[in-house]
């Protein structure tokens, strides 16, 4: 995460690198998680001990299952799986209430035994293998009181999605949905990965009837989008029930999307709609697992629009020309006659920039976030409307030459605007204050009856129908 602040002085705060294992990240809600270890047997007909963890949300349970599946850079004894548990989808899913269980499959950050790497391309058979152990440790986490295993979500990424749908083929009752986030694999003992995947997809496909749903973008640097969308023909073709989200390119590479807090926004609208639809919970039990939502787009105005920044100086133009540079996800507040305030790249940028503005004693609200602007008034000034063209000073009713003299310094003055016009030919102006339109009447009423806004900021609000003499 970085910061910048532009009041009297610029700050800069650095962000940590996040560690990749699959996808993960080093940062995560400030909110304390209880990670639980657990040794749990895996398939007994093949004796080892799976190092799992198991995240818990806060309150007396008992809470649904989701098993979450790791990925793997396919060099399991050298990857001690460092932070694999941080992914954007552990924290989704702890917010909707629910328990997450993360096994470590054999050879993986000290799991006993061999990885389940086979000598040939049979990424089905070595799929379902890993799925017995899977359904082996949910068998162990039916014992704990806080969790309840008889609707399990069985979820995972990247091989964790590949074993998730290889998992959702063995017919246990207890899952129900698959999740499925760019789900595949590559191994060097295979020569024909791509004919392998496709294959080893309409095997799966025949073998399930867990519906599922899939998440795959453009710019997937491990399966570009032509295998993928072969993977997905011939699922479906074979008989298996799947939703496929494509999701289009994220950032470099589509395949780190949940270690990317801006991941929420790509994939938790139709994640929830899939959850309603099998009749699992989908709504925010527990909000401080997550970032902060971000309020509508406003339309206030397009976003690379510099000249419609309110409260504009040369070094708050300068802030929000670096923040349209900056990574996502990112947001931009003002803090009225003090500055401005960005963060980006954090795990919540939005709860990061308000406590910035609290350390700093400077009351903010929000412009931008990510390639939003949400900047709306205390007061909604009148909507703009096509009576005139705004810099049409010879259209403005009622007022004289000098008015039309005001309305042109009235044009050059920062945002937040306004210029009142009354029947008598008075005119006011005001800038600089958050509820500039209520200054501008209030200054006009105080001797002018029927004052009423003309324009506000770069838009003429007069209503086209109004009738007045010039």
């Amino acid at each position: 995460m970085y910061l910048w602040l532009i009041c009297s002085a610029m700050l800069s705060i650095a962000w940590t690198a996040p560690i990749i294992a699959g996808e993960t990240l080093q940062y995560g809600p400030d909110t304390p998680i209880e990670w639980l270890h657990f040794n749990y047997h895996g398939d007994p007909r093949r004796p080892a001990m799976l190092k799992t963890t198991v995240a818990i949300p806060t309150g007396q349970g008992p809470f649904p299952l989701v098993v979450f599946n790791h990925g793997s850079n396919g060099k399991a004894n050298e990857n001690d799986m460092r932070n694999y548990e941080r992914s954007m989808a552990t924290y989704y899913f702890l917010s909707r209430g629910y328990a997450v269980a993360q096994p470590l499959l054999r050879g993986y950050g000290g799991s006993t035994g061999a990885p389940s790497f086979q000598d040939k391309c049979q990424f089905t058979e070595m799929a379902q293998d890993h799925g017995k152990d899977i359904l082996a440790v949910i068998d162990q986490l039916a014992e704990n009181p806080k969790i309840d295993t008889r609707r399990t979500i069985m979820a995972g990424a990247s091989f964790g999605g590949w074993n998730a749908l290889a998992a959702g083929t063995l017919r246990d009752r207890r899952v129900k949905v698959v999740v499925n986030f760019y789900g595949g694999l590559r191994s060097v003992n295979c020569k024909a990965s791509d004919v392998a995947l496709r294959r080893g997809a309409g095997l799966l496909g025949k073998a399930s009837k867990v519906p599922s749903i899939w998440f795959y973008g453009d710019n997937d640097q491990l399966f570009p989008k032509p295998l993928w969308e072969a993977m997905y023909g011939a699922y479906v073709g074979a008989g298996g029930q799947a939703e496929m989200v494509a999701y289009g390119k994220f950032g470099t590479d589509s395949h780190r999307l949940l270690g990317n807090p801006a991941a929420f926004g790509v994939f938790v609208p139709r994640l929830d709609a899939f959850l309603k639809q099998h009749g699992f919970p989908a709504a925010i039990t527990h909000p401080q697992y997550i970032p902060l939502e971000p309020p509508p787009a406003s339309r206030y105005a397009d976003l690379d629009d510099v000249d419609a920044l309110p409260f504009s100086t040369p070094r708050n133009r300068e802030a929000y020309l670096a923040f349209l540079k900056s990574p996502r996800p990112r947001a931009f507040f003002i803090a009225a006659g003090r500055g401005t305030i960005g963060t980006s790249e954090g795990y919540d940028p939005l709860a990061q920039g308000y406590a910035e503005c609290k350390q700093h004693g400077v009351t903010c609200r929000l412009y931008a976030f990510n390639d939003d602007v949400v900047w709306t008034y205390p007061s909604p000034p009148p909507a703009p409307t096509r009576f005139a063209a705004y810099e049409d000073a010879d259209a403005i009713p009622y007022i004289d030459a000098a008015g039309r003299t005001g309305y042109a310094k009235f044009r050059a003055l920062p945002r937040p605007k306004a210029f009142v016009i009354a029947p008598n030919g008075a005119w006011m102006l005001a800038s600089g204050d958050l509820d500039a339109v209520g200054t501008a009447l209030e200054r006009c009423g105080r001797v002018n009856p029927g004052c009423k806004p003309y324009a506000v900021d770069g838009h003429v609000v007069w209503p086209e129908t109004a009738a007045a003499s010039r």
